[in-house]
């Protein structure tokens, strides 16, 4: 719960203490006049960087102080984290632009805001947050933020991840770097984040031609007016679709509250990112061990999900959904073949669509699954490294634990059913809409390609409603395990 202190309107008429002079330093105030931008006079310039480096860029105020309106009075917003100069009586409003030639020559760092955007710290915080990320700090933690002032919140900065973390309330949020200069790179830079990708798919040999993304860079960047059009249409999995559970997940309370939650997870990220849903059932095991060892071994965030792909000499082979299609056509099990269960993953598109398997509103307190999970927990093992001798003694220790914790391990020799009957697990997986011809294709049951929704898929997931169908999707760790992407 955020508590804001009351604010107290001005009468027109009354008078503001005096703003002291401003020293802008190399910063520069303009206004938006069409597609122009046109600088503010010396004074008023003065008068919002006061403002700005008094209350900082999440602030906004109300004056009466701008020199255009001597012997109106009128009541201006000056809104810092949009960026927007309101007239309160008309409701008109105009973009404003704050340009620092001097901090251009430093590192800038920025959050994401409730409303959606990109906001900068203050020049106090700025500097904090550069000094930790220089000295190679992560996780960075500390209180001497200005806005935690009076509340002694501990936040979190995770540099490789690049999120901000109140360790109080638990609220998340998104933080970028922009480097000095200007230049904004979305994506992997080498030496960036490299603590999962050079872990997980370093080998002795060193083929160049096997495809691996480790070391991969991408530039990323939608138009304003793309993402703002997508976050428009909203979720996903709504768009031209009832809001509609089904007669299962409406009738069961906790699961009813689970699909409000991704339903509003998906509105948020609607505009930058596509959204897959994968269900499982006794499989949920090999994803708890996995997202342990990756937690121990990579700094994954194991708190929020499994993870479902650890093991990466497969990814040099097949990296991508590109390759995943060549080499489909030489398995006769088509997705039940190993080469794909090594490293590909079944999903769905929407959360509501009732597709012709697995659709999530049927299988999401049940859960999913295909195959016997014999002798795969022991084989995990041996691949992350434990010897030999203990495998069996670890494993059946593994599957007693989960047993103690309510998982189904039910597919597993040894396991047994969960006593609470609901075997369901479900991962809601987020890609950057850049990547997704990259790693996903469309596909029907057994992995067969679905040519129709192949606009590409990007591109049908963007433009058409309502969504539908299933995807296969080539996990590659060095994307997957990034919150970049």
């Amino acid at each position: 719960m955020r508590v804001a202190r009351p604010r107290v309107a001005m009468s027109p008429k009354a008078k503001e203490p005096p703003l002291k002079k401003a020293k802008l330093n190399g910063a520069v105030w303009e206004w938006q006049d069409g597609k122009e931008w046109r600088a503010f006079n010396e004074a008023d310039a003065g008068m919002l960087e006061e403002r700005y480096k008094a209350l900082g860029p999440k602030a906004k105020f109300i004056t009466t102080d701008f020199s255009f309106n001597k012997g109106y009075d009128t009541m201006y917003e000056v809104n810092f984290p949009k960026m927007q100069q309101i007239n309160k009586d008309t409701k008109k409003s105009r973009n404003i632009r704050r340009k620092d030639d001097k901090a251009s020559k430093k590192a800038s760092w920025e959050w994401w805001t409730d409303a959606g955007d990109w906001a900068e710290f203050n020049e106090q915080d700025n500097e904090l947050l550069e000094k930790a990320f220089g000295s190679g700090i992560t996780p960075f933690m500390t209180k001497k933020l200005s806005f935690n002032a009076g509340y002694d919140s501990l936040y979190i900065f995770d540099f490789d991840v690049m999120t901000q973390v109140n360790s109080d309330s638990g609220t998340s949020r998104k933080i970028q770097r922009t480097a000095a200069g200007g230049s904004k790179i979305f994506g992997h830079v080498k030496g960036e984040d490299d603590a999962y990708a050079d872990v997980l798919l370093a080998g002795k040999d060193s083929d160049a031609t096997a495809g691996a993304a480790a070391g991969v860079k991408f530039h990323l960047g939608l138009s304003a007016a793309f993402v703002a059009a997508q976050k428009k249409k909203g979720a996903q999995s709504l768009r031209k679709q009832a809001k509609a559970y089904g007669p299962i997940i409406t009738k069961d309370k906790h699961g009813s509250k689970c699909f409000d939650d991704m339903l509003k997870i998906e509105q948020e990220f609607s505009g930058e990112w596509v959204v897959f849903y994968h269900s499982y059932s006794c499989a949920a095991i090999l994803y708890e061990v996995q997202a342990a060892v990756g937690s121990v071994l990579f700094r994954f965030k194991a708190e929020f999900a499994g993870l479902p792909r650890i093991l990466a000499h497969g990814f040099k082979h097949i990296p991508n959904a590109t390759r995943m299609l060549e080499e489909f056509p030489k398995w006769p099990d088509q997705d039940h073949n190993p080469a794909f269960k090594a490293v590909g993953l079944c999903a769905t598109s929407s959360l509501l669509a009732h597709d012709s398997e697995a659709p999530a509103k049927s299988v999401f307190l049940a859960g999913y699954s295909v195959g016997s999970l014999a002798g795969v927990l022991e084989k995990l093992l041996g691949s992350v490294g434990v010897p030999k001798h203990k495998i069996p003694t670890l494993a059946k220790d593994i599957v007693k634990l989960a047993c103690d914790h309510g998982l189904d391990t039910s597919g597993i020799p040894g396991g047994k059913k969960c006593k609470s009957g609901r075997s369901g697990h479900m991962l809601q997986i987020f890609l950057r809409r850049e990547l997704c011809d990259r790693y996903v294709y469309p596909a029907f049951p057994y992995g067969v390609p679905d040519k129709e929704r192949d606009l590409p898929l990007s591109k049908y997931l963007a433009e058409q409603a309502p969504v539908q169908g299933q995807v296969r999707i080539t996990l590659n760790p060095d994307v997957f395990l990034r919150a970049t992407y």
